[in-house]
C-alpha cells in the first residue's frame, strides 16, 4: 500500500521532510503548502510534485492520507487540529502545541477519529541513544547517577517559542526515554532573556526522577559554537556522545565502595579503558518518517504519540513556571503540578 503524503511548510526542515518522502518506497509525496513564495518556487524548480500557498488544498484532497506539519510552533495546534478534523493522519514537527491544554485537545481528536498522531522528536531514532537504551535495560551501567545534555550553538532566534518549548523538549523526553521514567518528580529551572525579548534564549533545567537520577539539560541560542553533548553516568559504566562529533564513547572507569580492614568504608575510583562500539549508523529523521508511514499503513502507534509529546510540553511548562516563581517545582505521576517547594537557594 503506498501512503499518500502532503507537507505543510517548506522551511529548511519541512525539505528534510521533502527529500525523505521521495527516499520511501511505500510513501508518494503529493503536494507541498507554504505561505514564502520564494520556498515554493525553489521546490518547483527541483520537484514535479503540486505546490500551494494555502494549506487548506493538501486537507481538502481526499486522495492524502497523511501530513508533515513543519511550520513554526504558534501554528502547530491550530493546523493540526484542522488536520485530524479532515481525516489526516498527522506527524507533527516538535513541540506538538506551545500549551499543554492544545496537546491533550489534538490527543483527544485523534482518539476519537482513530488516526495516528506523532511527534517529530528525531532523537528517538538516533542510533547512539537507542544503543544506550538497550544497554540500559540489560544492566550494562547498574545504578545511573545522572543524565546531563547540551544543546547550544548561535542560531536565528524563534519569534514564537524560547529555547525550552525548542530545545529542552528533546532533551527532557531523552532522559524520560532513556531512563524508562514517565515523569520526573521535581524540575527546577533558570532562565535568562539576554536579548531583552519576550522568549529567553538560555535556560538551565535540573530534574530528579523517582529512582534517585538526577538529570541536567542547558540550552541557549548564544554561543558560536554549535554543540550536542550527552553525559550519562552509572555505577558501573558512564556513556558519551561527543559535542562534535556524534560518536558514542562507553567508559569503564566508575567510583565504587570498599571495605578495608574493621570494615572501614571508603571509595575508591576504579579506572578502566574506554571504547567506541561499533553502531550501523541511519539518518535519525529518515527512520522516523519511515515509522510514520508505517503506522499510517498498519494502524500502529507511534514510537512517540500525541501522549508522549503531551508529556514534553507539561514538563516544559513545569520548568518555564518553576524559572518564573525561581522555586523547585514537584510533578505528580500524570505530569501535573503538586506543590511548589521551597524557594532555590541563590549563589
Amino acid at each position: 500500500m503506498v501512503i499518500n503524503v502532503g507537507v505543510i511548510g517548506a522551511g529548511p526542515w519541512g525539505r528534510n521532510h521533502i527529500r525523505i518522502y521521495q527516499e520511501i518506497e511505500n510513501a508518494r509525496l503529493k503536494a507541498v503548502a507554504d505561505i514564502n513564495q520564494n520556498a515554493l518556487e525553489s521546490i518547483k524548480q527541483r520537484y514535479k510534485f503540486e505546490t500551494t500557498s494555502n494549506y487548506a488544498k493538501i486537507l481538502s484532497d481526499p486522495q492524502i492520507n497523511a501530513v508533515s506539519i513543519c511550520t513554526p510552533a504558534s501554528t502547530h495546534f491550530k493546523i493540526a487540529k484542522e488536520a485530524l478534523l479532515a481525516g489526516k493522519n498527522v506527524l507533527v514537527e516538535k513541540p506538538l502545541a506551545t500549551a499543554s491544554k492544545e496537546a491533550e485537545e489534538l490527543v483527544i481528536i485523534a482518539k476519537e477519529k482513530d488516526l495516528v498522531l506523532a511527534v517529530g522528536q528525531v532523537f528517538r531514532f538516533d542510533s547512539n541513544i537507542l544503543k544506550i537504551k538497550r544497554d540500559l535495560e540489560k544492566g550494562v551501567f547498574g545504578k545511573i547517577h545522572s543524565i546531563s545534555l547540551s544543546r547550544v550553538g548561535m542560531e536565528n532566534p524563534r519569534e514564537d517559542v524560547g529555547v525550552i518549548l525548542d530545545y529542552a523538549v528533546h532533551d527532557l523526553d531523552i532522559m524520560c526515554d532513556v531512563l524508562s521514567e514517565r515523569y520526573p518528580i521535581e524540575i527546577t529551572a533558570t532562565k535568562a532573556h539576554l536579548l531583552k525579548r519576550e522568549y529567553e534564549d538560555s535556560a538551565v533545567i535540573s530534574t530528579k526522577f523517582g529512582s534517585g537520577t538526577l538529570g541536567y539539560c542547558q540550552m541557549n541560542w548564544l554561543i558560536p559554537e554549535k554543540i550536542r553533548e550527552f553525559w550519562l553516568i552509572g555505577e558501573k559504566k558512564s556513556a558519551h556522545i561527543g559535542p562534535i562529533n556524534p560518536e558514542l564513547e562507553i567508559f569503564e572507569s566508575s567510583i565504587a565502595p570498599k571495605y578495608g580492614d574493621l570494615e572501614m568504608f571508603k571509595l575508591i575510583t576504579k579506572k578502566g579503558s574506554s571504547h567506541k562500539p561499533k553502531i550501523e549508523k541511519k539518518e535519525p529523521l529518515k527512520e522516523e518518517l519511515k515509522h510514520f508511514i508505517d503506522c499510517v499503513e498498519n494502524k500502529k502507534k507511534p514510537i512517540i504519540d500525541g501522549e508522549l509529546g503531551l508529556r514534553t510540553i507539561k514538563m516544559a511548562e513545569a520548568a518555564l513556571l518553576s524559572a518564573k516563581e525561581n522555586k523547585t517545582i514537584k510533578l505528580d505521576e500524570n505530569g501535573d503540578v503538586v506543590v511548589e517547594l521551597q524557594k532555590k537557594v541563590s549563589a
